[in-house]
């Protein structure tokens, strides 16, 4: 009969508990431990922040870049629409230029930021330190000026910290200065744009009347003539006033030959001045016809003529409408206007609000306990293996 029971198995060995001395050894390593990675930075941390580290004041001050477009008293449509309106696009232009080199550069210049950032000697921490470059004076600057932007409304809002509060201010103060003039100079960078174009068509349009002037002028001292239409108007007035003549003598002539005899003596006079007539408008209508100016027929002077009418019309037309559009490009670029609108002018404070001595020290104290935590897992994982 075969044997049916299962092979044994072998004995767990069970891990001896470890000595009572060295769980003592292990506990007071980890407390040691806890106070050099903990205890040892916070207080280290809290004798400099409450000892060394200065007080810093701060100024506040909040403002928006403002369009204005006034509408004219024709616009129905205006008088129902708000006149001023705000300009994300420009607020968030100054946005980067605050933050900008630049504009830190220009305030360094103005105010001495280094000196304004070094006053505190005992405090390296919070303070700029000597003889900074320009690289490290920006990265203090985004420390000590915080700037922030409401994307739907554009407004600014700004804090500038620094040792003293008149210098708080007077950063704040000049930061709005600067970027006042940075508004000024884009509406006028603005009202340059809109105006270049139809200036350019203004000096053409001028350009070419002059140009068509100039042709009449040369025209009229070439054929030593006013206007040649005139002078054939005036011929042609001749005609038609010897035709009038005519005319009244033929009637004249008519009446006499009506009620008097063929022996009249007045007949024969009326018929010589009849064909004097008829002579004299054929001689006009022929100087008319055969008349030429240098060479060219009358017709051919007229016809030259009226093209440089033509030209000369439409040059003027065309300079009066470019006039009357750069008239109207000057006053749409006066009706808008952007402006810096300070609602909150920059604060001096009384009291100092940083460091945040108790933040910092918490913070570092969390920080602390989860690197010394991380260290103790890391132990415990490493002789759990073994």
């Amino acid at each position: 009969m075969a044997d049916t029971s299962k092979p044994s198995e072998p004995p767990v060995k069970l891990t001896p508990p470890a000595p009572k001395k060295r769980r003592k050894v292990r506990h007071v390593l980890l407390a040691l431990s806890f106070v050099l990675f903990v205890v040892a930075p916070v207080v280290a941390s809290a004798v400099y922040l409450y000892t060394f580290a200065t007080d810093q004041y701060h100024s506040k001050t909040a403002f928006s870049v403002r369009s204005e477009e006034m509408s004219s008293p024709l616009d129905v449509i205006g008088a129902f629409t708000q006149t001023g309106s705000n300009s994300a696009p420009d607020s968030e232009i100054i946005y980067d230029f605050i933050r900008s080199q630049p504009l830190i550069e220009d305030i360094d210049k103005e105010l001495d930021l280094r000196s304004i950032y070094n006053i505190p000697e005992r405090d390296p921490v919070f303070a700029l330190g000597d003889d900074r470059s320009i690289e490290q004076l920006v990265a203090y600057w985004d420390r000590m000026v915080t700037v922030e932007i409401d994307s739907n409304s554009g407004v600014l809002e700004i804090e500038t910290r620094a040792f003293t509060a008149e210098d708080a201010q007077r950063i704040a103060e000049t930061i709005i200065a600067k970027s006042a003039d940075l508004v000024e100079d884009l509406s006028r960078i603005a009202r340059e744009d809109s105006m270049r174009f139809t200036v350019q068509d203004v000096v053409k349009a001028e350009e070419r009347l002059k140009e068509n002037r100039i042709r009449i002028r040369e025209f009229r001292s070439e054929y030593q003539i006013i206007d040649p239409e005139a002078d054939v108007e005036s011929q042609v007035g001749i005609i038609a006033a010897l035709q009038s003549k005519l005319a009244d003598s033929l009637i004249d002539l008519e009446v006499i030959q009506s009620y008097s005899v063929e022996d009249d003596p007045r007949l024969p006079n009326i018929r010589r001045r009849v064909d004097a007539i008829r002579n004299q408008i054929a001689d006009e209508r022929a100087a008319v016809s055969n008349q030429s100016l240098n060479g060219k027929s009358l017709s051919e002077v007229i016809g030259e003529y009226e093209e440089l009418l033509v030209d000369l019309e439409f040059s003027q037309n065309a300079y009066t409408a470019a006039l009357a559009a750069e008239e109207q490009a000057r006053i749409e670029a006066n009706r808008r206007s952007r402006y810096l609108a300070v609602h909150v002018p920059p604060t001096r404070a009384q009291d100092s609000l940083y460091p945040d001595r108790f933040l910092l020290i918490v913070v570092i104290f969390a920080c602390a306990f989860a690197f010394w935590g991380v260290l103790v897992m890391i132990y415990y994982n490493v002789r759990d293996r073994r």
